[in-house]
């Protein structure tokens, strides 16, 4: 289990056991949520976040987001 709290991509894509394209493309479809502070920026990920992804679940910002 990792300590990080926030994943870039490429330790996203280590903890979950994919390709970072996979994550990229996941947070741009919205399928996993992730943070950018600019636009075209890096994506951030909440381990949170990635962890319900990862079970095929939404997370609780999609949640919220969604009501």
């Amino acid at each position: 289990m990792s300590d990080r709290t926030w994943h870039s991509t490429s330790t996203a894509a280590d903890y979950a056991d994919c390709h970072p394209v996979t994550v990229l493309k996941a947070c741009e479809a919205e399928e996993l949520h992730g943070v950018q502070r600019k636009a075209r920026g890096r994506w951030r990920i909440h381990v949170d976040c990635l962890d319900a992804w990862i079970k095929g679940q939404r997370c609780e910002h999609q949640k919220a987001g969604a009501a």
